[in-house]
């Protein structure tokens, strides 16, 4: 089945706010530690204000000075992922976890990271193991249920988002996303009804009112699927999705010459 959007993930929510713990390390009380500190502080700065390669340097100033340092490694690592250097970034969230296992955060980022990889099985263990370790922070439930879906294990995905809506009960994304797995499933109306639910929370989200306006169609609808269709397309083009938009703009006319979607 055509659809206007595929499942999407909320935005990332990687906390990034360096806080050097003394207990993570010695406190041995050195000016090396001041040094580490203030590095850690400028490298945060840098990440904040979108130098990245800035951030990336310091954060290695930090690991030359201190090669335990749990936290450079961490965010070292999510600066080489938001400029899109993911085996980078999953090799800095290894060490990481090699200084300090289990920890939740940095299992969540690996897992993101290696979602942008075919390594699907090692994403999903990693969010797994963060879920464990801190089981009411949404987005690890969001981001694995994505990869549940993408292998078409909707089951488990679906889980997951009944999850994320019990945590945070007006999710956009959550019931956009489930919308979509029930289409999967093959039951329309609890699809329906989640496209309305995510139209509701997240009145500017494209993609609900394009899956919307698709399955209105497909219910025989469609003066209400055309509505939805153009509110898709000006949404897609006030973001600059320019692929959504061309897209949407394809379903209309199917719409219009009442061709097959």
């Amino acid at each position: 089945m055509i659809t206007a959007g595929s499942i999407v993930t909320a935005q990332t929510t990687r906390a990034i706010t360096i806080a050097v713990n003394a207990t993570n390390r010695e406190d041995v009380g050195s000016s090396l530690d001041i040094d580490v500190n203030s590095l850690l502080e400028q490298a945060q700065s840098q990440a904040e204000q979108g130098e990245l390669e800035s951030a990336i340097s310091t954060y290695t100033q930090v690991i030359q000075a201190d090669d335990d340092n749990a936290d450079a490694y961490l965010y070292r690592g999510v600066a080489h992922h938001d400029l899109g250097a993911y085996q980078r970034a999953i090799d800095d969230f290894s060490i990481a976890l090699q200084i300090r296992p289990n920890h939740a955060e940095t299992l969540y980022n690996r897992g993101e990271a290696y979602s942008h990889t075919p390594l699907t099985n090692e994403a999903i263990a990693d969010l797994t193991q963060a879920i464990e370790l801190e089981p009411d922070v949404v987005q690890p439930y969001m981001d694995r249920s994505v990869l549940f879906a993408s292998i078409g294990q909707f089951p488990k995905a679906l889980d997951d988002l009944n999850k994320v809506l019990e945590i945070v009960p007006e999710s956009a994304n959550a019931y956009y996303n489930r919308g979509k797995v029930y289409i999967e499933l093959g039951n329309p109306d609890l699809a329906l009804t989640d496209f309305n639910r995510a139209i509701q929370f997240g009145p500017d989200l494209a993609e609900a009112y394009g899956n919307r306006g698709v399955l209105l169609y497909q219910l025989g609808s469609t003066p209400a699927a055309l509505a939805d269709l153009q509110n898709a397309a000006d949404l897609f083009l006030e973001i600059g999705d320019m692929q959504g938009y061309e897209t949407t703009l394809y379903f209309i006319q199917q719409v219009q010459q009442g061709g097959r979607l």
